[in-house]
C-alpha cells in the first residue's frame, strides 16, 4: 500500500520502462555526436545542399556540439573520469597477520587533506643489514591486499616495505581522485619520516600503473634512495587522449591539476631510476616507457619483459622481473640508519 492506494504491477513496469527509455535516448544522444557514421551521413548531405542551407545546418548544429564539449570536459565531467579511471574494492584478507613471516603492522593514519587512510608496514627480518624502505604506491584496481605478491617479493629481496590504499580503497576513507591520490602518497610518505624514523634518503619510492605518477610526484619533491616504476605511462594526459579519443579535443589546461607527467619530472635530475614493463601490455602500452627511457636523464635502467602484459608479471618472465628489481635495490647506496627507529 502507498498513500492508501494500491499500486498495480503494470504501473511500475511502466514507470521502468519510461525510465529505461529515457536513459537510451541520453545514451543516444551523447555518443551520436561522436559517431563516424552521422558524420559521415551529415557530410554527405551537406555537400547536397547549397551555401546558405550549410550556415544555416552548422548554426543549429554547434549549439548542441559546444554543449557536448562542454559537458564532456575533464573538468565538468570529472566524475564521469573518475568512475572510469579508479577500480576499487573493499574486501580482501585484510585480516592477514604476516607474509612469508614477516609480522604485518596495521597502520591508520591521516591525508593531507584530513581523510583516514590505511597501511600495511612490514620491516624485514634483515633490516639491519639493508636500511631501505619500499613505499608502494598502487595501480587502479583492487586494494593493497591484492599487492601481497609484490610485498613478499621485496621482502626477499630485504627491504621493509609500506603500502597503503588510497581514498576510497580497502579500509581507507573517502572517495578517489587524482588530487587525493598525490595527496595521500605525501601522507604516507611523511608518515615513514615521522612515525618510522626514516629520512628521506632511505625511502625507494615503488609505482605501479596508475601509482607510477604518484611515485614520480613524491620523487620531484624528496630527495628518495631510489625510484622503481612498473609499467608507467609518459602521462595521465598522454594515456587518456590515447584511451579516449574525444579527449584528444582537450587543452591540458582542463584536465586535473596534478597531470602525473612522468616523463617531464625524469627529464629533470632525479634518484637512480629502475623502469620495468610488459612487452605485450596492453591496458598501458610499451611504448610509453619506451619513450620515457628516452627522456629521463641517467642514471637509469629499463627491463623489457618479453611475454609479460600488465598484470602477470608474476606468473610470466618473474624471475626476469624479480632479478632486476634485487639488483636494483643492491646496487642503491645504504643509507644511516636513523637512531629513532
Amino acid at each position: 500500500m502507498q498513500g492508501g492506494r494500491k499500486v498495480r504491477p503494470y504501473q511500475g513496469k511502466a514507470c521502468k520502462a519510461m525510465i529505461a527509455s529515457l536513459i537510451r535516448s541520453v545514451v543516444h544522444e551523447i555518443t551520436s555526436a561522436f559517431n563516424p557514421g552521422e558524420w559521415i551521413a551529415l557530410v554527405s548531405k551537406l555537400k547536397q545542399t547549397n551555401r546558405h542551407m550549410l550556415l544555416v545546418t552548422l548554426r543549429n548544429l554547434l549549439p548542441q556540439l559546444l554543449l557536448y564539449y562542454v559537458a564532456l570536459s575533464p573538468f565538468v565531467a570529472a566524475p564521469l573520469y573518475n568512475m572510469m579511471l579508479f577500480h576499487p574494492t573493499m574486501t580482501g584478507p585484510f585480516g592477514a597477520h604476516k607474509i612469508i613471516g614477516t609480522k604485518i603492522e596495521n597502520v591508520f593514519f591521516n591525508s593531507t587533506n584530513g581523510v583516514q587512510l590505511h597501511g600495511w608496514y612490514l620491516q624485514a627480518a634483515n633490516s639491519k643489514h639493508s636500511k631501505h624502505v619500499v613505499l608502494v604506491s598502487h595501480g587502479n584496481g583492487g586494494n593493497l591486499t591484492n599487492r601481497i605478491p609484490l610485498i613478499a617479493m621485496l621482502l626477499r629481496d630485504g627491504v621493509s616495505v609500506f603500502t597503503y590504499d588510497y581514498q576510497g580503497y580497502g579500509r581507507s576513507a573517502g572517495s578517489p581522485s587524482v588530487e587525493k591520490m598525490c595527496e595521500d602518497g605525501d601522507a604516507a610518505f611523511d608518515w615513514l619520516i615521522s612515525e618510522k624514523g626514516y629520512a628521506d634518503h632511505d625511502v625507494v619510492v615503488f609505482g605501479e600503473s596508475l601509482g607510477t605518477g604518484v611515485a614520480c610526484q613524491i620523487a620531484a619533491r624528496r630527495h628518495v634512495a631510489g625510484i622503481i616504476l612498473q609499467s608507467p605511462y609518459t602521462s595521465i594526459v598522454d594515456l587518456a587522449r590515447q584511451k579516449i579519443l574525444w579527449l584528444r579535443l582537450y587543452p591540458a589546461a582542463l584536465f586535473p591539476q596534478q597531470q602525473l607527467n612522468n616523463a617531464q619530472i625524469l627529464s629533470q635530475p632525479h634518484a637512480p631510476l629502475l623502469l620495468v614493463h610488459g612487452m605485450k601490455d596492453r591496458l598501458i602500452p610499451f611504448s610509453h616507457s619506451e619513450e620515457i627511457y628516452h627522456l629521463a636523464v641517467p642514471p637509469k635502467t629499463f627491463i623489457q619483459l618479453p611475454d609479460a602484459g600488465h598484470n602477470d608479471m608474476y606468473d610470466i618472465n618473474f624471475d626476469q622481473y624479480n632479478s632486476a628489481v634485487r639488483q636494483f635495490l643492491t646496487a642503491l647506496p645504504e643509507p644511516h640508519l636513523n637512531s629513532a627507529r
